[in-house]
């Protein structure tokens, strides 16, 4: 029997719920069970869904449950990811993998002498669009690189463990970094300003700089009242561009402009002409994601991961760059006074 464990059951948590009973409807697992420090959220979700319910993770090995996902807040995603694998489950934690690289590299070791499975919550790994643009990029299609938008803005109160640097730029540093498939980032660079949180940003404007003059442009935002939720990529060529909406998984656009072309043709003063590229059986990014973690934790499913304790640690370093770079590092050393 397939039984999974969702610890912590937020706005995030409950999605993971949500998409694994989907699966269970698939046949794929047998059981999902939900566990909360609080209760009557345990019991909540647990009744919403029809699952059974714990509040204390080291309860869940005794219920059958062999893999986890860990969607509680931040600075418990290293610590319950140890205790996890300690006891023998597989895990996927929800990214950051930790509030630092010192705390996710004690995860990845973790994970190496254990030998459980490590995930990492890097959803737009496996998103349907971000995995088509990669392949157009690395087969040519659209010429050399010359610089990458991506925009995540929405409207909401402030976290009160990090800001939009670790909460949504870990997202768009990462996409990069996999769109551009091994292009050396020298550096970070940006401004961030300050939610009414002491020193958590709620806004950023950075800049990734790769090898061969490659520059990713990250704007992130939780104080986007003109142009409310936005989550969009932008990859500009020299023969063609690309655009894609992170909310649609079922195609992208690409703009054709051989060689910089500006005739009438190509679009003269305005956008170039697009072509739209459909995907197949295109679904949700969390939906993919969660499928993977199961069939490798099955061992239905082998090979590289998308988002393995890698990825994970990588995706800490950037935070720490722009952290670093914009003035907030304090979160850093303050998560590392408190270990």
């Amino acid at each position: 029997m397939v039984v999974i464990g969702v610890i912590g059951t937020g706005y995030w948590g409950k999605n993971h719920v949500r998409t694994f009973c989907t699966l269970k409807e698939e046949g794929l697992i047998d059981k999902v069970i939900v566990c909360d420090s609080d209760e009557s959220r345990a019991i909540e979700i647990g009744e919403e869904f029809g699952c059974e319910y714990a509040t204390d993770p080291q309860e869940l090995v005794s219920l059958g449950v062999s893999m986890v996902t860990i969607a509680t807040p931040t600075p418990s995603h290293a610590s319950l990811a140890i205790m996890m694998m300690e006891m023998g489950l597989d895990v996927l934690v929800e990214k950051p993998l930790a509030m630092n690289t010192k705390e996710a590299k004690r995860v990845i070791m973790c994970a190496e002498k254990t030998g459980r499975l490590l995930l990492v919550g890097h959803v737009f790994r496996h998103h349907s669009g971000v995995r088509k643009a990669a392949e157009l990029v690395k087969n040519g299609k659209i010429g050399k690189v010359r610089h990458i938008i991506s925009e995540r803005l929405a409207t909401r109160e402030p976290r009160p463990d990090n800001g939009v640097i670790a909460a949504l730029g870990i997202h768009d540093f990462d996409i990069c970094c996999d769109i551009l498939n091994g292009i050396n980032l020298k550096k970070i660079v940006g401004v961030a300003t300050e939610s009414k949180i002491p020193g958590i940003e709620d806004h950023a404007s950075l800049q990734m700089i790769f090898q061969n003059d490659i520059v990713g442009f990250v704007e992130l935002s939780w104080r986007s009242r003109i142009r409310g939720k936005v989550r969009s990529l932008q990859i500009i060529g020299t023969d063609a561009s690309i655009s894609l909406d992170y909310l649609d998984h079922s195609g992208l656009w690409i703009h054709s402009h051989p060689n910089d072309g500006h005739g009438q043709q190509f679009g003269g003063f305005g956008a170039a002409p697009r072509e739209r590229i459909e995907i197949v059986n295109g679904e949700p990014a969390l939906t993919a994601e969660l499928r993977d973690f199961v069939l490798r934790s099955t061992g239905q499913r082998t090979g590289p991961t998308l988002n393995g304790g890698d990825v994970g640690i990588d995706g800490m370093k950037r935070v720490e760059m722009a952290l670093l770079a914009t003035g907030f590092g304090a979160q850093l050393n303050s998560s590392i006074e408190n270990e």
